[in-house]
Parts: structure tokens; C-alpha cells; sequence
């Protein structure tokens, strides 16, 4: 299922070593959701993995910490 946007919320509530791939309608996006990864990291102490696929404009996320 396409979405516009990977949530902080949906970062927050993913479990220690659950892997989500999301599929964006914007090539973009991508680099909107590898940032937000990023931020959360700096500010909140959460860490992830972050796979990006820009062709299939998708994005697979693994949360670490």
C-alpha cells in the first residue's frame, strides 16, 4: 500500500528489530523519511537501519535501539 509519508509516530511504535518497508508515492519522500530517521536519532535516542530503493520509491526501515 502507497503512502505519502513515513510518520514519526510509526517510527516511535515499531518494536526493537521489527523491519517495515514502505512503499512512497514520490521519489522524495524517500529522502524525507532517511531524514525524520535521522532527526529521531539525534533527538530521541532511537536508531535505525535505513535501506532506501528510490527506483521502486520505497524505503525499508529496521528500528536498532
Amino acid at each position: 500500500m502507497e503512502q505519502t509519508k513515513v510518520t514519526r509516530k510509526e517510527l516511535r511504535e515499531m518494536r526493537l528489530s521489527q523491519t517495515r518497508i514502505f512503499t512512497l508515492t514520490d521519489a522524495k519522500k524517500v529522502t524525507s523519511a532517511r531524514v525524520t530517521c535521522n532527526q529521531l536519532r539525534l533527538e530521541e535516542g532511537l536508531e535505525f537501519i535505513v535501506k532506501p530503493d528510490y527506483t521502486a520509491k520505497a524505503i525499508s526501515i529496521t528500528r536498532v535501539k
